[in-house]
């Protein structure tokens, strides 16, 4: 198992020199199994740099995103993640069922 650390900050990513050591981007974590399986934890602005690298071969994307909750840090970077914009790509997202409202009402507004 190989585990990339793509973001780490809470509420806001901090772009600047402050922020090198630790990264500079909100939650998100990628999880290759051995089986080679993609497992994406959380959405935050980290997600853009993924999904950037992801589409470099060229080869279609597939991936689970697991969304722990719908803060803004853990989902802002969703609509920046280019592969949900291309045919022959599966993405597969799940999130907490107890959520209080559905997935859709924090993502509709991207």
């Amino acid at each position: 198992m190989v585990v990339n650390i793509w973001g780490t900050r809470g509420s806001l990513p901090m772009p600047d020199i402050f922020a090198v050591r630790h990264g500079g981007n909100t939650s998100c974590y990628e999880i290759l199994t051995k089986s080679k399986q993609r497992i994406v934890i959380d959405a935050g602005t980290g997600i853009r740099a993924l999904g950037d690298q992801l589409q470099t071969d060229g080869k279609p994307v597939e991936c689970s995103i697991l969304l722990t909750h719908t803060h803004w840090d853990h989902i802002q970077g969703f609509p920046f993640f280019a592969p949900i914009y291309q045919k022959g790509n599966k993405i597969t997202i799940y999130y907490p069922p107890n959520q209080i409202r559905s997935i859709k009402e924090p993502l509709r507004y991207f």
